[in-house]
């Protein structure tokens, strides 16, 4: 009840009206609550479309675009400061609070909601989608034309021997089949144990006594987790993993390209397929 009174008054004095219903007209507000979304409507949107993107957006940890995001008014996902920045679109995530997406519909703002990318066809999917959106369709073709010229070459440059790699986690999780990581793994010329396994989704407890087991080739993880000292990153560190997978075998990737689907994945492929040519090579 408080929200809603609040933000009754912000639309009282902020001159913003509810729509009774949404056209089909380019969009001149744009606000993005979401960190994938904020990504791809960077890449997208025309100087002065997009309005605001999400506070992950400007954190190093998370985002590949911190440069770009300056250019934007930060937002913390929150209605009462969305309404008042009157958008006529907003773009969000599937768990994006539905608190939040149900209070902007309540008020005629039209919210756009995207799934996580599940592989490279929902990233394709994600960018013709933003395109039509925010009537760039142009744009988001042409993005998309380099993102699948950049796979294709990382094809005909991938190794010849298709090694294992297996990714892994805090608290001994990894993935399988249906995930953006294993496609990423695939497409830089490896086979992902996960996937041999018969696993599938990204939340897959793995044992470190498995992981012994299996003996991949190569165990992935990623930038972020690797240091500090939470708990949940203590079986990175493990004396047995470290005795096990050597500094030739383990690969350390920027969690920042494998967080969100966007273009800059295929930069995150090309990057872990010259890792593992590095290691191939004895460098």
């Amino acid at each position: 009840m408080v929200r809603t009174l609040l933000v009754s008054v912000l639309l009282l004095f902020g001159g913003l009206a509810p729509e009774p219903g949404f056209a089909h007209f380019q969009p001149h507000r744009v606000v993005s609550i979401n960190l994938c979304t904020d990504q791809l409507a960077m890449m997208v949107a025309e100087p002065g479309q997009l309005i605001s993107v999400s506070k992950l957006a400007f954190d190093p940890n998370t985002s590949v675009m911190v440069d770009q995001a300056k250019r934007y008014r930060m937002n913390h996902a929150r209605a009462e400061e969305i309404i008042r920045m009157k958008p006529d679109l907003v773009l969000a995530g599937i768990y994006t609070s539905k608190n939040t997406i149900n209070l902007l519909q309540s008020f005629g703002v039209r919210v756009e909601q995207f799934s996580p990318d599940s592989g490279f066809d929902a990233i394709r999917k994600n960018i013709l989608r933003i395109g039509d959106l925010l009537g760039q369709q142009e744009r988001a073709s042409r993005l998309l034309r380099d993102f699948d010229n950049k796979l294709a070459a990382l094809k005909k440059s991938a190794p010849k021997e298709q090694k294992v790699l297996a990714s892994y986690e805090p608290s001994s999780y990894t993935g399988g089949a249906g995930t953006l990581a294993n496609e990423m793994i695939k497409a830089a010329g490896l086979r992902h144990m996960g996937e041999d396994l018969g696993f599938h989704g990204s939340s897959v407890k793995l044992s470190l006594e498995a992981l012994i087991r299996e003996n991949p080739d190569f165990v992935m993880s990623w930038s972020q987790w690797t240091g500090g000292p939470a708990r949940a990153t203590q079986i990175l560190r493990h004396p047995a993993l470290d005795e096990w997978f050597g500094p030739e075998r383990r690969i350390t990737v920027d969690t920042r390209y494998w967080i969100c689907g966007g273009p800059f994945t295929v930069d995150a492929v090309g990057d872990l397929q010259k890792k593992i040519l590095q290691r191939e090579r004895g460098n």
